[in-house]
């Protein structure tokens, strides 16, 4: 599970640099758009190429089937909402805000996840989380320079409900596909499918305003779609069941430093502050935490492979 995180940090990072370099030749709809559009034809051709019957059909695996309602919950909260929702609140308030309110997401999840699994979970899992989220924290405070306003305090409510939207989207997934075992890009291809659709219709009508995308962001969503985001969720998803919910949302409080050292090292951005450096510290040790708490567990205890139903699964 190590790798897989690891894997799933460093594109998650790209795909902020990949996304940042198409929004100067395209829009912020197309963009959203033609990255989800894209990434639904990517797990169409994994679907459509996996060999029939690489599972085993186990009773679980019957009652992890969808209902059509449950794809449609899914695929508004984890694709539409939280897209959407996350891309007003940037533009109202900038980026600093926004990443800082999703960076509460762990903590939001684990107490969610808590309320649900009617458990408490390891004192280490408990500290290594606050520790994470707290140089998560300490890694925002120099980028909220200058972010007053009306228009910010609107961006930064808009963006609390993107993280509640994305933090109930990793709860609900996990509940809905417990003991699923099979591929995972048929598990979560209708999800994208039915979350693009609205998107599609917001790129529609920025085309039919004027706007008009390059072959050079084309080819950028291409990559963006098929060969980043396809792996990235992939990955992402088989930990939500594997690690569970706050851990998969732990995950992504490495992304904006490591985001940060990159731009760095490719001369795109300064150098990260002594401050932001100590938040990077603290994210990296309260991770090492958790992920120590998570082998420590037996597999029998560990998230998908059980109900969420029964306070033995912490």
């Amino acid at each position: 599970m190590i790798w897989q995180s690891v894997a799933l940090v460093v594109l998650l990072a790209s795909t902020w640099l990949i996304v940042e370099a198409s929004l100067r030749d395209a829009s912020t709809a197309i963009v959203s758009a033609g990255r989800t559009g894209f990434t639904v034809l990517g797990l169409l051709a994994l679907t459509w190429w996996s060999p029939a019957g690489a599972a085993p059909v186990t009773k679980d695996t019957k009652e992890a089937r969808y209902r059509w309602w449950q794809v449609v919950l899914l695929a508004l909260t984890g694709v539409t909402a939280y897209t959407v929702l996350s891309t007003v609140a940037i533009s109202l308030a900038g980026p600093a805000l926004p990443a800082l309110a999703l960076s509460l997401t762990p903590a939001v999840v684990l107490i969610a996840e808590s309320v649900l699994l009617r458990t408490w979970p390891p004192p280490r899992t408990i500290a290594g989380t606050a520790i994470a989220v707290a140089g998560a924290v300490l890694y925002m405070i120099p980028r909220l320079a200058g972010t007053v306003g009306a228009d910010v305090a609107l961006g930064s409510l808009v963006a609390l409900a993107a993280m509640f939207s994305m933090a109930f989207y990793g709860l609900y997934f996990s509940r809905t596909s417990r003991g699923y075992q099979g591929p995972m890009a048929p598990r979560i291809l209708p999800i994208f499918a039915v979350g693009t659709i609205p998107l599609g219709a917001w790129a529609a009508a920025d085309i039919a305003a004027g706007e008009r995308v390059s072959w050079a962001a084309l080819g950028m969503l291409v990559v963006l779609g098929v060969v980043v985001y396809v792996p990235a969720y992939l990955l992402q998803h088989r930990i939500l069941l594997t690690g569970g919910p706050s851990y998969s949302a732990l995950l992504g409080l490495a992304v904006p430093p490591l985001v940060g050292v990159s731009s760095a090292l490719l001369q795109l951005a300064g150098a990260p502050a002594p401050t932001q450096l100590a938040g990077m510290g603290l994210t990296l040790a309260g991770m090492a935490l958790v992920v120590r708490s998570k082998l420590a567990q037996p597999k029998e205890s560990r998230p998908g492979r059980v109900t969420l139903s029964r306070p033995s699964d912490a």
